[in-house]
């Protein structure tokens, strides 16, 4: 697992963002933040360290797709919990079946890993048209290898955790999301969202990010 602190505008208070799989910050550099930015990524293993998060008065945490779960597990774990949390196109689940990722897609994604087949899943995740045309000119500078390791990670944590109580305010879902089936979402936060708002999105959305880093 990857952090990078990136400066903004206000710095009293802390963004933490939880990227999904396949990801880095190759794809964000563009944002122009409203505040100090905290963006964890490539989830490979556990060796993280979040001590910075005592450094602020307060901090926020927004995760999208798979880091939905390991923003989950990271404030279940974590003493100071932070101000507010939101999630967008990701449940606490994981890789399930029923709440979260298709066991079988995910499976199928590990087993025929290949940079065509990365190129194919970003399509998916972005949808047709500008989006993905957009995405393909910063896409993630990363190995084959490591979304390997990472995918494999994933689904350890997948298997192990198990959410508690709600701790999250607010989830975004796309309905338009062909990475985690909407329906799944729905699924996946009910009595575990205070708020649940749709989107006519697909499982990324450059403007989402946009609006709540900006």
């Amino acid at each position: 697992m990857k952090t990078r602190l990136l400066k903004g505008t206000a710095q009293d208070t802390l963004k933490v963002v939880f990227l999904g799989f396949g990801q880095d910050l190759t794809p964000f550099f563009s944002l122009k933040l409203s505040s100090d930015t905290l963006f964890v990524y490539d989830y490979e293993d556990d060796s993280a360290d979040f001590g910075v998060i005592y450094k602020y008065e307060k901090y926020d945490v927004i995760a999208w797709s798979l880091g939905v779960m390991m923003a989950d597990i990271f404030v279940s774990k974590t003493e100071r919990k932070p101000r507010k949390m939101i999630a967008i196109n990701g449940t606490p689940f994981g890789v399930n079946s029923e709440k979260g990722v298709d066991s079988a897609l995910y499976q199928a994604t590990l087993a025929n890993l290949s940079e065509d087949n990365m190129m194919r899943f970003y399509r998916r995740m972005c949808g047709r048209g500008q989006e993905f045309i957009a995405f393909s000119k910063v896409k993630p500078l990363r190995s084959i290898d490591s979304f390997k390791n990472e995918l494999i990670f994933l689904a350890g944590k997948s298997a192990s955790h198990c959410p508690g109580e709600n701790i999250w305010d607010e989830a975004f879902i796309g309905l338009k999301d062909a990475i985690i089936a909407p329906l799944n979402q729905e699924r996946g936060w009910r009595d575990l969202a205070l708020n649940v708002v749709k989107l006519d999105v697909s499982h990324y959305s450059a403007q989402f990010f946009k609006e709540k880093l900006e």
